[in-house]
């Protein structure tokens, strides 16, 4: 009884034959007789070259298609790691807390060019020591971290972490993300980067640089918690 091929396997051994054997249709060319071509396709070498010169024309444009993004990629992380250098540098140079959070807020929105931005930390933790318009019950800032410990991001749907956060914008704000504020373990806060573009902070984003954004503010803000 005959053994069935595998196309699989019968496609790989046609492709080792040709890289061993590359002008095979040159030599052999009654071998283009047994080939099924569509409607205007050639059975000749030429026709075969012309079909391999235009499969690599558009191999190459794809190929120069991602050597773009990734030019373009390199760039922008080059873009965010310029801006939050620059940001460190301002936030080192306060004096105190409260000029440590209007400085994180106007240096966020400004070098990361966000529509809104919002802080609050757990009153347990800060209460006497900050502008209570900052402050929030840690049961409250917990609750948006129940199923994640790290940068969340997402569309904006929840109307009271927008509006407790951002307060009233327009247009509305359409995604966000939400930081995690850190001493160590211990959650003590958030802040919120928000955007009118529902794609900005889609969550198949990257968040390398809002992770270490996160890292710093929990780093220079657990310096202010009541111990």
């Amino acid at each position: 009884m005959a053994q069935q091929t595998d196309p699989e396997d019968a496609l790989g051994q046609f492709r080792a034959l040709l890289r061993h054997h590359p002008r095979l249709f040159q030599d052999h060319p009654e071998l283009l007789e047994e080939l099924e071509l569509g409607p205007g396709e050639e059975a000749t070498v030429v026709g075969l070259e012309h079909a391999r010169g235009r499969r690599l024309e558009r191999r190459i444009q794809e190929l120069e298609a991602e050597l773009g993004g990734l030019v373009e990629t390199a760039r922008e992380n080059d873009r965010l790691a310029c801006h939050l250098h620059r940001l460190t540098v301002e936030l080192l140079g306060c004096q105190d807390g409260e000029e440590l959070i209007q400085t994180l807020v106007e240096g966020v929105q400004t070098n990361f060019q966000v529509d809104a931005v919002g802080l609050r930390l757990a009153r347990e933790w800060f209460a006497g020591d900050l502008d209570e318009g900052f402050l929030a019950p840690q049961l409250w800032i917990q609750r948006r971290f129940v199923t994640t410990d790290t940068v969340a991001l997402g569309p904006a749907t929840d109307p009271e972490t927008v509006g407790a956060l951002y307060g009233e914008v327009q247009p509305p704000v359409e995604s966000h993300a939400l930081l995690p504020l850190r001493q160590g373990s211990q959650l003590f806060g958030l802040m919120g980067l928000a955007s009118q573009d529902a794609q900005r902070y889609a969550p198949d984003r990257g968040t390398t640089y809002l992770e270490r954004l996160a890292e710093l503010t929990g780093a220079l803000l657990s310096r202010y918690l009541r111990v």
